[in-house]
């Protein structure tokens, strides 16, 4: 019988670096999850980072609307909707077995432009530890070591010292500024982002060993051709 990695691919992807383990979100996640965004996920003396205030919803279990409702709904349609042409990678991100923080990856056109943007947050909790560095590395290591692509990009809302700093560590360079629109609870409001850009020449890569598994077949899912070195 097939395993569920045999049927979605993108569920045997694991990432993995001393303390931090990065795996495609899974049902059974959710409740963790559920509960670590209830914690918090933002800093209040910096600038709300995301485009909506999802993590400022109600919380509402059962509901139709409100937290988790409305964020289940994106989880699973990255997932409906994963294919070659447009693709989002939801990372769960675990340290030492805790669930702390998620870490995406999205492409578009990939095979056409090797490019791929990142986001990311933690728990409040977890935040001052590295993980937020280890994790994003780890990302953008696995986008240009194991699916060839060229740059990854990200943004931060000007302000968001903490976001700043860990691109800086990662490798990022300023890639211009840009007027972004914020979904709020009390409505849309404009700012500004910084955009970012790491290259594999660029990326500062983990001091320690980083263990890739499941690449393979998500490559053949992807569409992804290395020719006749892939093996």
């Amino acid at each position: 019988m097939l395993t569920l990695e045999d049927v979605f691919p993108p569920f045997a992807l694991a990432l993995s670096c001393g303390p931090v383990e990065l795996r495609v979100l899974r049902d059974d996640d959710l409740p963790e999850l559920v509960e670590l965004v209830r914690g918090g996920v933002v800093d209040p003396d910096l600038p709300m980072p995301f485009l909506r205030a999802w993590h400022e919803e109600p919380y509402a279990p059962g509901a139709p609307s409100g937290f988790p409702t409305s964020s289940l709904a994106w989880w699973w349609t990255q997932r409906a909707t994963f294919a070659p042409g447009e693709w989002r990678l939801a990372l769960v991100v675990r340290r030492d077995g805790v669930l702390v923080g998620m870490q995406d990856l999205h492409g578009q056109d990939f095979v056409q432009t090797r490019r791929v943007v990142t986001g990311s947050w933690l728990g409040r909790t977890h935040h001052g530890r590295g993980t937020g560095t280890l994790m994003r590395q780890l990302a953008v290591g696995f986008a240009f070591d194991e699916l060839d692509a060229v740059q990854c990009e990200s943004g931060y809302v000007l302000g968001n010292g903490a976001s700043a700093a860990v691109s800086r560590k990662v490798g990022y360079a300023d890639n211009g500024r840009r007027r972004v629109v914020q979904h709020t609870l009390h409505g849309p409001v404009g700012v500004e982002e910084q955009t970012v850009l790491v290259t594999p020449d660029t990326l500062v890569r983990p001091d320690a060993p980083v263990t890739v598994v499941g690449a393979d077949a998500l490559r053949r899912f992807l569409g992804i051709d290395r020719g006749p070195a892939d093996g």
